[in-house]
């Protein structure tokens, strides 16, 4: 039975003995009258069987370096029959380059006398094995080399395992040498048996002034850190780890830094050391520092102003409220922290409101003075003026809206009376256009409500919308300046006359072009009757010369004149109105307020009042 635990040194020791017990045996025999044949036959199957015993591959050569035995061993990795290679060279086996550095081993060895082990590696199959090999030399019993004993181990796997402890062992050494934080070993006395760069860099010290000394020694603790170090080192020797805490370390040049420290009780040789782990954290101490600065002055501020400034979570409840909201809602601080933002906003509008906000907080995106009606703790109406930006995590997360809320209800009351003022001084001007021009009675009115719902329809600015109203209502007041008997006139107007008519625009802006509402309505009063293709007047502007309030109230001034009776026809009717704006869409009228004024009265059924 094969021993697969032979050593190559107890083979060669027993082929020693196997050579000098078949001398011995075959002197016996000869003695005895044993055939000889029989003898040497029993010697060999010895012999065969003892190299065959073993793990590894087995080749005798002679001083030619011709094959005499191998076992199946060195066969498996030749392939083929074990009688195909007797009698075959190295370079029958072997490549080029391999049989002659066995070949010159082989004429070393006769030389000397004396073995040589080595390992080499040869190609086989394709890829490269890694060899042990001995080359023994056999002596006769005279003395004399006769041959040559070549035994061979693969320790390829073995190679294998060594180079990936070489290195794993190198990976682990530069992920201890290049790792961010600091690094380092110590004994249970608190000496230092090693460190990494970083414990350099963190330290001040090299390795090599580390190594030996306890951070006692190098006054690398304050006094009062010391006891704290002192308990973590007690834990450790109860096998605890420890951490993270904070000290401050003083470096070699005198300076301080603020290290987060963590140790770990561990085994090397059946020791126990102490791994620990420094992080610098000077930076993050000194942007908590800011933080907390930067925190104080918010609260200056924020608790300090007259308006209202607050915080929300993502589901709109307050988070934070500044002191000011109990003057402006009545309600403290802390009251409000159980509320959310709608739970404020008066129950008609709430839903709305609430939509729209939510539809912000969906796309992330900042808002700008929000107008909604809150209702005061005692129950009363307060108007706001709300902005806000979200709040995102380093993801982009939404976290909640950070946002100011301004009490606008006086100016809201004043905005309020000034319209009421504004409006009837433009009904009386209104007014008086029609008592001027008594035949056009109501048409400012009925273009007003018309323009302001094309405007609507276009998703303009509420700014812009009553921009277009105050001109809608008053857009003829130029005609002041026409003599009656033209406005008037029953009969169709000579060139001279229509040209006077045409000078009502002009006469209207410089009436009001030194009025300040806001709103560019002189600008739009000057513009109402020109013309995409530039035939309109007074100035033949085209395409976007013409403003888009003035492009809307030309529509609509069109649609409700053709509509109405005139001194000088009859009433077109509506649909011949629709299809002068349909048939000149692109040419004098803007297609898309064109096509805003035909959905009106096609499918929301518009109709003048």
């Amino acid at each position: 039975m094969k021993d697969e635990n032979k050593t190559q040194v107890e083979l060669i020791k027993e082929l020693k003995l196997l050579r000098e017990e078949r001398g011995k045996e075959a002197f016996k025999d000869f003695a005895e009258h044993k055939p000889v044949e029989e003898a040497l036959k029993e010697s060999e199957e010895k012999y065969r069987n003892l190299i065959e015993s073993v793990n590894e591959s087995v080749i005798s050569v002679d001083l030619q370096g011709n094959l005499v035995t191998l076992n199946s061993r060195a066969v498996s990795y030749l392939g083929g029959l074990a009688e195909n290679y007797i009698g075959k060279t190295l370079w029958d086996i072997f490549p080029q380059k391999v049989a002659e550095e066995r070949f010159a081993e082989l004429q070393k060895v006769i030389q000397l006398g004396e073995p040589i082990i080595k390992e080499s590696y040869i190609p086989f199959k394709g890829k490269t094995l890694c060899f042990l090999n001995s080359m023994q030399p056999i002596k006769n019993r005279s003395g004399d080399i006769y041959s040559v004993l070549i035994l061979a181990s693969d320790i390829t796997e073995q190679k294998q395992a060594e180079e990936k402890l070489k290195d794993s062992e190198e990976y682990l050494q530069i992920l201890f040498d290049y790792a961010p934080d600091a690094y380092y070993i110590n004994d249970l006395k608190g000496n230092f048996i090693d460190g990494n760069k970083a414990a350099e860099r963190l330290t001040g010290y090299k390795r090599k002034e580390l190594i030996g000394k306890s951070f006692l020694k190098l006054k690398l603790l304050s006094l009062a850190d010391i006891p704290k170090a002192v308990k973590l080192l007690a834990k450790n020797l109860r096998g605890q780890p420890t951490g993270p805490d904070e000290f401050v370390v003083n470096r070699k040049d005198n300076t301080k830094v603020a290290v987060e420290i963590s140790t770990y009780p561990v085994k090397i040789k059946g020791k126990t050391y102490v791994l620990g782990i420094a992080r610098d954290i000077t930076e993050r101490k000194q942007a908590e520092k800011t933080l907390r600065e930067s925190e104080q002055r918010f609260r200056d501020v924020t608790e300090n102003t007259l308006e209202w400034v607050w915080e929300v979570d993502v589901s709109g409840k307050y988070v934070y409220s500044s002191p000011v909201c109990e003057k402006i809602l009545g309600y403290k601080p802390e009251e409000l922290l159980e509320k959310h933002f709608y739970d404020l906003f008066v129950p008609e509008e709430q839903e709305q409101l609430k939509e729209t906000a939510f539809k912000a907080f969906a796309n992330k995106q900042p808002f700008h003075e929000f107008i909604n009606l809150n209702i005061h703790k005692d129950g009363k109406l307060v108007c706001m003026s709300t902005s806000g930006v979200p709040i995102l995590d380093k993801k982009g997360n939404l976290l909640g809206y950070r946002g100011v809320d301004m009490d606008i209800t006086e100016r809201k009351q004043a905005e309020g009376k000034l319209k009421k003022t504004r409006d009837a001084a433009l009904d009386t001007m209104s007014r008086i256009i029609e008592a001027k021009d008594p035949y056009t009675s109501g048409h400012q009115h009925r273009v007003c409500q018309l323009a302001i719902r094309i405007a609507q329809e276009l998703t303009l600015p509420e700014d812009k919308v009553e921009g277009i109203r105050i001109a809608s209502l008053i857009h003829d007041i130029g005609k002041i300046g026409i003599p009656t008997e033209i406005l008037s006139k029953p009969t169709k107007l000579s060139d001279i006359e229509f040209s006077l008519i045409k000078n009502h625009s002009q006469i209207g802006y410089d009436i009001l072009k030194s009025n300040d509402f806001s709103y560019p309505v002189a600008q739009i009063i000057l513009q109402h009757h020109e013309r995409l293709n530039g035939s309109g007047y007074p100035n033949n502007l085209k395409g976007d010369e013409i403003i888009l309030e003035a492009r809307i109230l030309g529509v609509a001034d069109v649609v409700e004149a053709m509509s109405s009776h005139r001194p000088y026809r009859p009433a077109l009717g509506i649909d011949k109105a629709l299809e002068e704006i349909s048939q000149n869409k692109g040419i004098l009228y803007d297609p898309q307020v064109v096509e805003m004024c035909l959905k009106l009265f096609k499918e929301k059924k518009f109709k003048f009042e």
